[in-house]
Parts: C-alpha cells; structure tokens; sequence
C-alpha cells in the first residue's frame, strides 16, 4: 500500500507513506512522522493506534484521514476526504496515479448467483463419494451467514461483503477486516443515520448482475474496504 501526499505551498513537503504485509510503520518512508520542516508540518501527522495493527494519518490541510490496518494477510484502508478535494484529483487525468472511485474493474467482479450455483453443483457431486471431501476451510451459505452475524448483526453491504469472501475465501480474517471497515466507517462517517449500506452503489455491467431480490454481487464499490496487494493513493 502506497499513499503520496505531494508538496502543498509552503505547508507540507512531499510525504510517501508505504506499508507491506507485516510491516506496517508509523512513520513516513523518510522516517518522519509528520508533513516536513515547512510552517504547516504539523498538519500532516501519523498516529499509531495499535503497534503493527492499525495506524491513521491526518492530513488537516485538506480535511482528510486515511486509516490503514492489517487484518490477517490483508491491508485495508478507509479515507474520508472532502468532495472538492476527491474532484480535484479526479479531473487530473493527467497526473499519473490519483485515487481510483469507480470501484471494483470488471475484469474483478464475481456474479455471485452463478458462484452459488457452482458451489451447490460441488456439493451435490460431493455428497456422491467420500473422494471429494470438503476441506476444512469451507463454509455453506448457512454457516457463512452465521458467522459474520457474530461480529455484523445487520445484515447491510459490510455483512453481505463478509458472506461473500468467507464463501469465495474460506479466509476468517475477513470477517474482520469487514467488520473494521464498519467500525472505521462509525468514526469517519459525519452522517450516522447513514451508516449501513444496502444497495450497490451502480449497476453491474450485463453479465454481473444478480437478481435483485439476492443483492449479493461483488459490490462496485466497497465504501471502506480494500484489501489489496497493492494500491496507489495521490493526495494532493
């Protein structure tokens, strides 16, 4: 994971911020934890919330917060940054890497009905012999269901988001990393009437849509959760 907050008048100085699985620092790639020598330094600063879990940068000068955590193998991350700042760097096509918000490429989007399909065909030719055990790691619709309940009672786009890697995944560390990115959603999210999430944020190309009655595609947009081998943000 890779965030650059670039140069901004005489402000802050240009901060590369790099995590990697297992190693995530409180400090910026130059070792500092703050924006610089320039007047406005301090205005940029990271904060380690817990020691190789979960750090949070806050870069006031332009009203933003990024939270990244490490949940199992995975990095994610949850930004809260103002429309006008997210525009301008949308309209800089020019600029090289800026923060993606169209959500998930379609090349990466699962048509999750024909996934259940696929897993109940499985477990019908499994259930015909002992030669093709499940493994450990599996889990059903039911079993997926009732475990992300442990953790998200509701059942909003963090909850399906959880139901669908436990099944793709078998990954349980996924449960959490949802169930983080609800809880960093309570603390950056300035509306808490709009704190769950039930529709997808656009449709899904033809081919990727479910029915809308089983909401339960690979959202287009996971509001505050990546998780990601590696990704880019450009800050202004």
């Amino acid at each position: 994971l890779t965030i650059i907050f670039k140069s901004f008048q005489e402000c802050v100085e240009q901060k590369v911020y790099q995590a990697e699985m297992d190693e995530l620092p409180a400090a910026f790639a130059d070792g500092s934890k703050n924006g610089g020598d320039k007047h406005g330094a301090n205005s940029l600063k990271i904060t380690e919330k817990v020691s190789g879990q979960h750090i949070e940068i806050q870069a006031k000068y332009i009203g933003t917060t990024i939270v990244v955590r490490q949940v199992g193998r995975y990095l994610t991350f949850a930004v809260r940054m103002p429309e006008e700042v997210v525009n301008a760097v949308e309209d800089r096509d020019s600029q090289g890497l800026y923060l993606c918000l169209r959500g998930c490429p379609l090349n990466q989007q699962i048509d999750f009905q024909t996934f259940r399909l696929a897993q109940a065909a499985e477990g019908r030719a499994r259930r015909k012999g002992p030669s093709l055990p499940a493994p450990p790691e599996a889990f059903t619709y039911e079993s997926a269901t009732a475990k992300c309940r442990e953790k998200l009672p509701v059942e909003d786009l963090y909850f399906q988001s959880c139901v669908f890697d436990l099944l793709t995944t078998g990954d349980v560390n996924f449960m959490l990393a949802a169930y983080y990115a609800f809880e960093d959603v309570k603390m950056l999210h300035s509306n808490k009437d709009k704190l769950h999430l039930y529709e997808r944020t656009r449709a899904l190309a033809p081919g990727n849509a479910a029915p809308s009655e089983h909401p339960w595609a690979l959202p287009a947009l996971w509001v505050a959760l990546l998780s990601l081998s590696q990704c880019w943000l450009g800050l202004l």
